[in-house]
């Protein structure tokens, strides 16, 4: 059951060589009461061979660190927040941003290593090794069933059920991401801050993105509709899910027709605009970026 991921992302290499995936209707799954047998990881492996050739622009690992404000445009000068819709660029990319890969390393880190790729662009060169073993917040999945019949585990909006470094790995939430940034940043003496920004409409993401700020975003494996998912229920009675081809990405730039993602497993993809919105939408909308607290205060 735990390979899942790992399966996945073998499938998301072929998958992420691949024309923009078409968009298709999103499936949600009722709250099952059992795990699903096949792995991530082999998921991950099907996607990627079963895929044909695609433009997508594949980086190495980065090993330096880009400028925070470089960016392309196809207007010389972004849109000030005051009226984001109006004056937003048609197309915008952030220029030199820096790509991380996952593999080998963390086989279920995508989430991780995607926040790690921030912020390298922001300037902080920490590992995504240290950032998975010192800052992400962790907890077993520790299964079971209560006195309700319902199946209850841990909190995978708060925290990576299982290891990242394994295959056996399942999900985290924005919680967790928020948590290992602003534990990091602080850390690092930084004005910097992690904002969960969930429910962000894929407008108000591609403003931020014209604004010169890199979101973190809940996606999936080559951006295909999500699996069916399975889940259970947290002690407070939420009920959280994953799915075997879930996947955690950065996303960079946008087009009239396709959006720039950089992904933890093939670099840097491009992709149907419309799909992603509906892979987006599938996730709940979660993302997170990172604000300048010392910016914000003098305004």
């Amino acid at each position: 059951m735990r390979k899942q991921r790992l399966c996945l992302a073998a499938g998301v290499l072929a998958l992420c060589l691949a024309a923009c995936a078409p968009a298709i209707s999103a499936q949600q799954a009722a709250a099952p009461a059992s795990l699903p047998s096949s792995s991530r990881v082999e998921i991950m492996e099907s996607n990627l061979t079963s895929l044909p050739p695609s433009s997508a622009v594949q980086q190495p690992e980065s090993s330096s660190l880009p400028a925070s404000s470089a960016a392309e445009s196809t207007e010389s000068t972004p849109p000030s927040s005051a009226a984001p819709q109006a004056s937003r660029p048609d197309s915008f990319r952030l220029a030199d941003f820096p790509i991380l890969y996952q593999m080998p390393e963390l086989p279920t880190g995508c989430e991780i290593t995607a926040l790690t790729m921030v912020l390298h662009f922001y300037g902080y060169p920490v590992d995504k090794t240290t950032m998975a073993a010192d800052y992400l917040p962790k907890a077993r999945a520790n299964l079971h069933e209560g006195a309700d019949g319902r199946l209850y585990g841990g909190d995978m909006r708060n925290y990576f059920i299982g290891d990242p470094f394994t295959e056996a790995g399942y999900i985290c939430g924005t919680g967790a991401i928020v948590t290992a940034a602003n534990t990091y940043l602080q850390d690092a003496g930084s004005s910097l801050q992690a904002v969960d920004e969930s429910g962000a409409t894929p407008e108000q993401l591609y403003d931020f993105v014209s604004e010169g700020t890199p979101v973190v975003v809940w996606v999936t494996i080559g951006m295909t509709d999500r699996r069916q998912a399975e889940g259970w229920y947290t002690e407070d009675g939420t009920y959280v899910d994953w799915s075997t081809n879930d996947h955690g990405a950065v996303l960079i730039g946008y087009a009239p027709d396709t959006v720039t993602i950089a992904d933890p497993l093939a670099g840097i993809v491009e992709y149907s605009r419309s799909q992603f919105e509906s892979v987006y939408a599938e996730r709940g909308s979660q993302c997170v970026l990172l604000r300048d607290r010392s910016a914000e205060s003098q305004t």
